[in-house]
């Protein structure tokens, strides 16, 4: 019996079905032409309300920290960035349950937000209201697109819009990639800035003093640190020894470093005493900072006639005069607040001899606040105990001898904090 041959006979697709397809390939195409997260909003929005023949529309995307859509809008000629909270109107209840809204009237969903009409006397009629999914099926926004100019979205409609979500997440999330990396890019160009402006603060030689050997390191723990020395000479008698601390660190630290160093060159050239010199520092440093800084701050004035040191402590760590007869450590104390506190603060100056080979010792609290793997501090002990064993070296000698015990103390443990030292001891 003759066998009865099948048809061989595919059906095609439809023609709408075909049009609807090469408008999603186009459509790819593109949204591959930029990167520019506004400029591919201007173009996501125009294909959606093109393709689904609307009048308007708005692509909203989700701002995972504030629990917020938000999308930029022209007014005018400007784009203006409008926000609500995931959950408010018919866009935020997509953006919440991730379902799919299709209203042939909007004015009679109780979630439509009408504000927008009734301010502009705009109508909106039909929407299609579609969560934004990317690759890990994460909602990442929501296209609301407004009034079809041909009868109601439809299921096609709504079948183009969801396989048109698939390339427009993904080109949404290379832009998102792009400006991280040139945001991340910028910052640390903005560092690397930051840090040879405070690099070139911090002299890199200091001047000779006569009579006196003196030597001094600033070693921050990140690129920019909030550490800060000087050596200033005033004549050929007089010389302004600075050391400081900002509190916090990058950036901010840097700019307020770079205020204090303009500030004191500006001021120790004048005939103003070191009391009320510390007394303008303080208020500059206050009007120019957020009541969260503020900066320890040690400056004193080296007569090497009289050998004498006159000091203003501002709230830093105690520096230490180290007698060479008994290995008395003299604490530096008398002074005031840190700098930037309050507005008005009082400071009160010391003066002080310095006998031969007598040892001034200049620290940020990184020296002894350095920690080891059990968080234990390297402390004022061990800190005194090895200025004692090292006290007859060179001034270079003991500041390297200071640094290798705290970094043998320390270990592997990364930098807490930045390490700043200064020494100086009188020779003759």
């Amino acid at each position: 019996m003759p066998v009865k041959k099948r048809s061989s006979r595919i059906s095609t697709p439809t023609s709408s079905y075909v049009r609807r397809l090469e408008s999603l390939i186009e459509a790819s195409k593109k949204l591959n032409t930029t990167l520019d997260l506004d400029e591919l909003l201007k173009v996501i929005l125009n294909l959606a309300t093109k393709n689904l023949g609307a009048d308007r529309g708005t692509i909203y995307l989700i701002d995972e920290e504030k629990k917020e859509l938000w999308s930029r809008v022209l007014k005018g000629k400007e784009l203006v960035e409008i926000r609500l909270p995931i959950g408010t109107g018919i866009s935020g209840y997509v953006a919440e349950t991730g379902k799919t809204v299709n209203l042939e009237d909007a004015w009679r969903d109780k979630r439509f937000f009408s504000g927008f009409d009734v301010r502009t006397g705009y109508v909106t009629k039909t929407m299609l209201c579609m969560p934004m999914r990317n690759r890990e099926n994460k909602i990442i926004g929501v296209f609301q697109i407004i009034n079809k100019k041909t009868g109601v979205f439809d299921t096609e409609d709504e079948q183009f819009l969801a396989a048109f979500s698939d390339h427009v997440a993904l080109a949404i999330e290379n832009a998102y990639l792009l400006q991280a990396r040139v945001e991340k890019e910028r910052v640390e160009r903005e560092i690397q800035i930051a840090a040879e402006i405070q690099n070139k603060l911090i002299p890199k030689e200091l001047p000779p003093i006569h009579g006196y050997q003196i030597d001094a390191s600033a070693i921050p723990c990140k690129t920019i640190g909030g550490d800060y020395y000087d050596v200033v000479p005033i004549d050929d008698d007089s010389y302004v020894l600075v050391v400081a601390d900002v509190s916090g660190k990058g950036i901010p630290a840097a700019l307020l470093v770079s205020t204090l160093n303009a500030a004191l060159h500006a001021y120790i050239q004048t005939s103003i005493s070191l009391s009320d010199l510390v007394q303008k520092l303080n208020q500059i440093v206050y009007k120019n900072t957020p009541s969260e800084r503020y900066i320890t701050f040690f400056i004193s004035i080296l007569n090497t006639r009289r050998h004498q040191l006159m000091y203003v402590n501002a709230g830093h760590n105690f520096p230490y005069k180290v007698r060479k007869g008994d290995g008395e450590f003299e604490r530096l104390t008398a002074g005031g607040l840190p700098l930037g506190m309050f507005e008005q603060a009082e400071y009160k100056s010391e003066t002080i001899d310095i006998q031969p080979d007598d040892l001034l010792v200049f620290y940020s609290d990184g020296v002894t606040e350095a920690m080891d793997k059990k968080y234990e501090e390297y402390g004022e002990n061990r800190f005194r105990d090895c200025i004692l064993a090292h006290a007859g070296k060179t001034i270079g000698e003991l500041k390297g001898s200071i640094f290798d015990d705290i970094q043998k103390f320390v270990g592997s443990e990364p930098q807490s904090d930045d390490l700043t030292l200064m020494l100086a001891k009188r020779v003759e």
